[in-house]
């Protein structure tokens, strides 16, 4: 598995996932995409090019809402989407949430919680610590609609002029919210257009693997310098960094923190190309209200099981407000992104 990285986000890995993981992928996906095309709908007018993989149709609408909560109900949920007795249950709560850990600050009290939230209100976002996963499920290029991703603008020690780096792992989550809000605040606004984004793109140099950690401490081909920032964001001196064309082969990851710009490109080929999305969060996301957003699963069950007990018997509103999160979309071209 080879990791390519822009400073400070995203940070991809080629073929992260076997073959065998991917193929299970895709035929969830054809489950789906072939039922709904059966059904007359109109997978991008009516869905936006997202099909979620519970409440779609494919499946009659589970009898409790606590696949939301637990991860036994969800898998019991979950494995009625296929076709054949295989599941993308441990790639969902095991082999992706293994990659993701590194991502979260290490202080959270929880582990990583499937979210399944493309688009969270800006309370929510502020206060909890997200990493999108965007997983290729075939070849992806310009051609066929892949992402387009403009880093973390680079923050720069005054004194020197050398860039200083993030941590490789924050120890809590207060930290890690501060420091991705402020480089945020440092993007350039408006945005660029897509074209333009997509011309800076094509003239960046190839992304290259990280220098291994013996190159790194013999102080070899390593271009961050160590400094300090002031103390108010509002003072630093940030670099904007190149938009990022996301041409992977399938099985490839694309980690995301949840302040990093990015879309989806339309898909201008023949064929279908199709992404799995799921979602990861240092615990429970929830509103200013005290409702969930989206899902609530743990990737690690036994830690939760008396909480979702308890949780059985309240009212519905009193746990979901906005049960998906949803409060815009985006504009894509013929593709398939299947939301976990």
């Amino acid at each position: 598995m080879l990791s390519f990285s822009t400073t400070t986000g995203p940070l991809i890995r080629l073929t992260a996932l076997e073959p065998s993981d991917v193929e299970m992928l895709r035929r969830e996906a054809d489950s789906l995409i072939n039922y709904l095309i059966s059904s007359d709908v109109n997978i991008m007018t009516d869905y936006g090019g997202i099909i979620e993989p519970i409440t779609c149709g494919y499946i009659d609408p589970p009898m409790s809402q606590m696949f939301i909560l637990s991860k036994k109900s969800y898998s019991h949920v979950r494995q009625q989407v296929t076709e054949k007795p295989d599941t993308v249950i441990d790639i969902i709560f095991e082999k992706v949430p293994a990659m993701v850990n590194s991502f979260l600050p290490q202080g959270s009290e929880d582990d990583p919680t499937c979210l399944d939230a493309q688009y969270m209100d800006k309370v929510a976002q502020e206060k909890f610590p997200v990493v999108s996963c965007w997983i290729a499920l075939d070849n992806v290029n310009l051609a066929n609609g892949t992402l387009l991703v403009e880093p973390f603008p680079r923050p720069k020690d005054v004194r020197t002029g050398g860039y200083v780096d993030p941590p490789a792992q924050f120890q809590e989550r207060n930290t890690y919210l501060q420091y991705h809000r402020n480089l945020a605040s440092h993007y350039v606004n408006p945005p660029f257009n897509k074209m333009t984004a997509i011309m800076k793109a094509q003239n960046r140099p190839p992304l290259r693997p990280p220098p291994p950690p013996a190159t790194a401490a013999a102080g070899k081909s390593v271009s961050t310098v160590v400094g300090s920032l002031p103390s108010d964001p509002k003072e630093w001196v940030c670099e904007s960094q190149a938009p990022v064309l996301v041409e992977v082969p399938a099985g490839s990851i694309a980690f995301l923190s949840g302040w990093v710009r990015h879309c989806s490109l339309g898909n201008s080929s023949s064929k279908f190309r199709r992404a799995f999305m799921p979602q990861y969060s240092a615990g429970k996301v929830v509103t200013e209200t005290g409702g969930l957003v989206s899902l609530a699963v743990p990737c690690k069950e036994p830690e939760r099981e008396r909480e979702w007990k308890e949780a059985e018997y309240r009212e519905d509103d009193e746990l979901f407000e906005d049960q998906f999160g949803r409060t815009e979309d985006l504009d894509l071209g013929e593709d398939i992104d299947m939301d976990d």
